[in-house]
């Protein structure tokens, strides 16, 4: 059996494997809405674990950590600093997120934002939020699957048809099973992307240079300028982009279902505590990258650098295991994606145009919204593509405005409805402009942060301006103490 042969049946078999444990998770079960998108609140431990590490490290993590290391250096090694910012903050916040889904039934975040601030018009706008700025995010997964399974077929697969596939092998099982099967298949995803991480790629540098200081020898002697910081990505910029990053990890609509689905608090905190160690299977990522930036191969498209990694080390067939691991990477976070912003659009946008809409009708509508997202996010991958690292960051500019509103009004008797949803707009009115008229990171500070900045500066005045909620304040209070 030839290279090809055996790279592709490996990737295809992978996929395949994928969709059959996704289906059988959830075939033959009746769900109800909780059912369908938070499980039943009944994770434990290692579903748990294994469905938020899957959401959380993505082909982002997988390709463009990898790509941003091959072209510019170290610049992305943000994304290994902001992980320590996000897991300590999550520890302390996702216990309030448990018992407010606990206490008032809610399954996505824009519910969270209608218990707190009794508003529905405030739950609208947090779901278009979330819908609108994830769907980049979606897309860079798309695209990362794409690049993936071209190449790990060794080219027998376009890109264009490795996205194809994927986002109907997701859309099959996320309508079928929801998060259920999205658990399930990440216990096979989470799994394969650390194995081969620490097992194909960390050898890479060794097998290139004989260790990983003679890596950082040559490209001290290759390319000086990626082993310092420098404009535009200089250090008010990977200061400004840790923060921002840090901050709005927990602003994604897709954490919710997830910390809503764990049986108990003590489940959740263990889940925090272990997280930290899945996040150092990026260091064999970012020296894959460094190691074709030190050898000088020239990329057409420098997501690519992994997998050319892989190509120019090993075997070819090895190719169809770094690829099956890659689509993993994608689908497990995609998956995830796709299921919470269904998940928006029917509780939070269907459900307050009609009322009267039943459990099973929302799950419905659930289930055809996982068909209408994933065919425009699979439009966009593939007639919009954008380099993966940005459209991360242009995720995150705005799913943090969101941060002042979640996080303050835990604490602070004088936070409203108003004074959240003030502080949301005129963050993003500042996000939109100096992203899209602008054009550049004023001071060298990301453009979310920025906008983050004016969202809290806003929120503060609104909020002392206007009549506090005392009594609504006290009631939700009461209900998520710990």
């Amino acid at each position: 059996m030839g290279s090809l042969s055996s790279a592709l049946i490996i990737v295809l078999g992978w996929v395949f494997l994928s969709l059959i444990v996704g289906v059988m998770a959830g075939i033959k079960r009746k769900f109800t809405l909780e059912g369908y998108l938070v499980s039943g609140r009944t994770l434990g431990l290692i579903f748990l674990y294994v469905l938020m590490a899957g959401e959380i490290y993505s082909a982002y993590a997988f390709l463009g950590t990898g790509g941003w290391a091959y072209s510019y250096g170290m610049p992305i090694m943000y994304a290994i600093g902001y992980g320590a910012l996000a897991y300590s903050f999550g520890y302390f916040y996702a216990r309030y997120v448990w018992k407010a889904g606990k206490a008032f039934g809610c399954v996505t975040q824009a519910d969270y934002f209608q218990v707190r601030y009794n508003s529905k018009a405030l739950a609208v706008l947090v779901a278009l939020i979330g819908i609108i700025f994830n769907i980049p995010y979606l897309q860079l997964q798309l695209q990362g699957l794409g690049y993936i399974v071209h190449v790990g077929s060794l080219g027998s697969i376009t890109p264009k048809a490795g996205i194809v596939i994927g986002m109907i092998i997701m859309m099959i099982y996320v309508y079928t099973s929801g998060l259920r099967g999205i658990s399930w298949t990440n216990l096979l995803q989470a799994t394969l992307m650390f194995i081969v991480a620490w097992v194909v790629l960390f050898t890479i540098p060794f097998k290139q240079f004989g260790g990983i200081g003679e890596l950082f020898k040559t490209l001290a002697q290759t390319k000086p300028d990626h082993l310092i910081l420098h404009p535009p990505l200089g250090i008010s910029w990977y200061v400004s982009t840790l923060i921002l990053s840090g901050l709005g990890f927990f602003m994604y609509p897709q954490l919710y279902p997830s910390i809503y689905g764990a049986r108990d608090l003590k489940t959740l905190k263990r889940n925090y505590v272990l997280l930290p160690l899945y996040s150092i299977f990026m260091i064999p990522v970012i020296l894959a990258g460094f190691t074709v930036a030190a050898l000088g191969i020239k990329l057409s498209a420098p997501d690519e650098a992994v997998l050319k990694a892989v190509e120019i080390t090993y075997p070819s067939w090895v190719l169809g295991v770094v690829g099956a691991a890659g689509f993993a990477a994608a689908a497990s976070t995609a998956s995830a994606i796709l299921l919470s912003l269904a998940g928006l659009l029917s509780k939070n946008l269907y459900a307050i145009a009609k009322p009267t809409a039943s459990d099973k009708e929302l799950v419905l509508v659930s289930r055809i919204s996982v068909i209408l997202l994933g065919l425009l996010a699979m439009g966009l991958a593939l007639y919009s593509p954008g380099r993966l690292v940005s459209l991360l960051l242009l995720a995150y500019a705005g799913m943090t405005q969101m941060f002042p509103g979640a996080v303050f009004g835990l604490f602070w008797k004088r936070m409203n409805k108003y004074a959240t949803g003030t502080g949301i707009i005129a963050g993003l009115i500042t996000v939109a402009y100096l992203r899209l008229v602008l054009k550049k990171n004023p001071l060298g500070i990301h453009f979310g942060l920025w906008g983050l900045l004016v969202n809290i500066i806003v929120t503060l005045i609104v909020a002392y301006l206007t009549k506090p909620e005392e009594e609504l304040f006290t009631r939700f209070k009461e209900a998520v103490s710990v």
